[in-house]
């Protein structure tokens, strides 16, 4: 099952088993409360090396470098919670005990090498189900920011996908594109964004950023 409880996934029987989004009502509230910031991540090609609907746990491979730039992030007083898509479960490609193996071998290596993920946020679902929560919807990393008061216009969604791109600007925070996995396809459609968006071959490349981020006001 899941390791993190606060944004749950359990069995699949409940369509959306996470907490949903503010409301208009709390919005302000909510807003006066967010001092946390984030940095988002996409699983495949992000986390972990890509491979297409990884179904075992010894398919888990970490990127050369990203360890350590995630602890950076970490000690610069970034929460770190993946929000991922993984239909291969509707797909019938794995269950949900296989996801379980797969995510806890890849927290025990990260957390060897001194990394903690505050969260992960599943979606489960087909695209053609017509769900809440798959990106490019915003929809998990809303209820994250709700859950844990997070700051999303001070955060961050690293991607190799153009989801992970439309996510975070449906969101409100700033898309960064990994030239990994599905990446350099991303990249040849990069221009249709309204804003301008970093880009990096791998993702220890990213630290930079946090200078950038430090020297605003």
């Amino acid at each position: 099952m899941n390791p993190f409880p606060a944004i749950s996934v359990n069995d699949g029987d409940q369509k959306y088993p996470y907490p949903p989004p503010p409301g208009n009502s709390d919005r302000e509230s909510e807003d006066r409360a967010k001092k946390n910031k984030a940095l988002f991540l996409d699983r495949d090609g992000v986390v972990i090396d890509y491979i297409p609907y990884l179904s075992k746990p010894e398919q888990v491979s970490i990127p050369a470098g990203a360890a350590a730039a995630l602890k950076q992030w970490q000690d610069a007083g970034y929460l770190l919670i993946i929000i991922t898509n993984q239909s291969g479960l509707a797909r019938g490609y794995f269950t949900w005990d296989d996801l379980a193996a797969i995510h806890g071998r890849m927290i025990e290596e990260y957390r060897q090498l001194g990394v903690h993920f505050h969260d992960l946020a599943i979606c489960p679902h087909h695209p053609d189900e017509g769900c809440l929560c798959r990106k490019p919807s915003p929809y998990l990393l809303l209820a994250a920011a709700h859950q844990y008061g997070i700051d999303l216009a001070g955060s961050l969604f690293i991607g190799d996908a153009a989801s992970d791109l439309e996510c975070a600007l449906e969101a409100g925070c700033q898309p960064v594109l990994l030239l990994t996995g599905r990446g350099k396809v991303t990249l040849g459609e990069i221009e249709k964004y309204p804003v301008q968006i970093p880009v990096y071959s791998q993702l220890k490349e990213t630290v930079e950023l946090l200078s950038k981020t430090a020297a605003e006001p």
